[in-house]
């Protein structure tokens, strides 16, 4: 798993134009912005690209007016590389001890603990800390336990940013403490030219095989992802 002590991965997209309008209204609001935001909707549709560009928002050193990042900015940069030491993406995944990743079913009490201290250090870069947790429903029991009183009362300049396709599935209590953004979806027209700039070569039929998930119909559309899937037929 991403340690919770490490900086987040690289994982950096551009933002996709169906979620540009609701990012813009969101930052706007930078003065009022939540210590814990909860991002919900159907998989595919880019919420982990809009988490991680309001945690770059957030650690902006130079923010635009708008309250959206500068993207020039060591900070802007830093999270772009993947390399911010107050940025933690915490997801399942699990690392063997060669370093070795591979996907798990669920985030462990061991990584929300990790999360917790580094809630509590100071800050590297003087603005802000911020962590993603994708897919929050991934949490097990004790995890969900765990992260409770921190979302209740964070520290000061940290910000909680939860991820959810399912947020049926976490419990009441993770929810209430948290500010609902329910992600746009993309027509079918915005999904098919999205996915036909990205380079795909036949967009509508991908996004039909993906559930029009357009991240998702990006994925399959890939060709080693499409020989792995043919290798399993």
């Amino acid at each position: 798993m991403i340690e919770a002590n490490e900086p987040a991965a690289p994982g950096w997209q551009p933002l996709p134009p169906w979620q540009r309008e609701a990012a813009a209204a969101a930052l706007q609001a930078r003065a009022r912005w939540p210590q814990a935001l909860l991002i919900v909707g159907r998989r595919g549709i880019g919420k982990r690209i809009l988490a991680l560009h309001f945690a770059q928002a957030l650690l902006c050193e130079q923010p635009n007016a708008d309250g959206s990042a500068c993207g020039r900015c060591p900070s802007c940069i830093y999270v772009v590389n993947g390399s911010h030491p107050d940025l933690r993406l915490i997801e399942p995944v699990e690392r063997d001890d060669e370093g070795n990743a591979t996907p798990a079913d669920e985030i462990v009490i061991a990584r929300v603990r990790e999360l917790i201290e580094f809630t509590q250090l100071s800050t590297h870069r003087q603005r802000a800390k911020v962590a993603v947790i994708v897919p929050a429903e991934t949490l097990n029991a004790a995890a969900e336990n765990a992260l409770l009183k921190t979302l209740e009362e964070p520290p000061a300049a940290t910000y909680l940013i939860l991820v959810s396709h399912q947020p049926g599935r976490l419990r009441a209590t993770i929810v209430s403490r948290c500010q609902l953004l329910a992600s746009p979806e993309p027509d079918n027209d915005a999904a098919i030219a999205w996915l036909s700039a990205q380079g795909v070569r036949e967009p509508q039929l991908s996004l039909a095989q993906a559930g029009r998930a357009p991240l998702l119909a990006l994925t399959l559309a890939d060709p080693v992802v499409q020989r792995e899937r043919e290798l399993l037929l």
